[in-house]
């Protein structure tokens, strides 16, 4: 499925779920719609400042998208994050949860799954998968709302990463 046919495919299913009738307008869905969001793209705060340590220990990172890679690279960008390294659906074949993704991601970074932090914040996509994969599986709950399942790990900002060591991963029942 190509991107636009993606993005209109989640159109018709949300007039279906608001029981709108019609067909969604493809001009104003493509074109439209990415004239708006694209102006909201931003970071949290507390990324420049992780990507910036990160940087500063060499320590490789990267970006894995249930999106298509092109198309995230280009919102990461126009955030102002600049990531050598981004997995998308589109190299993969299969989204996360899928450990395909997370495998290519610290392969392309020239590391092992099992010395591989991977931060997310879905804990099926990102927690699971990640960790089902063998990798470090962190999750960044900013409002405390997050279960997180065994040996997947928890924070509440990415700056307590930046302290890694005083960082007590939170893996009680929350």
């Amino acid at each position: 499925m190509s991107f636009v046919e993606q993005r209109l495919s989640r159109v018709v299913d949300a007039m279906e779920i608001l029981q709108l009738q019609g067909a969604p307008d493809e001009e104003l869905w493509v074109v439209g719609y990415e004239d708006v969001v694209s102006k909201h793209w931003a970071a949290f705060d507390d990324v420049p400042p992780l990507l910036a340590a990160l940087d500063e220990r060499g320590i490789a990172y990267g970006a894995a998208t249930n999106n298509f890679t092109d198309y995230q690279r280009v919102k990461l960008e126009q955030a102002g994050l600049a990531f050598n390294v981004v997995i998308g659906t589109d190299i993969t074949g299969k989204p996360k949860p899928d450990q395909s993704m997370f495998l290519e991601g610290a392969r392309q970074l020239g590391v092992t799954p099992e010395n591989t932090l991977m931060i997310g914040d879905d804990v099926i996509n990102d927690g699971l998968g990640a960790r089902d994969a063998g990798l470090i599986s962190l999750l960044v709950d900013r409002r405390n709302m997050l279960k997180n399942p065994d040996r997947v790990y928890k924070v509440g900002s990415l700056s307590d990463v930046m302290h890694i060591d005083s960082l007590h991963f939170d893996n009680g029942p929350n």
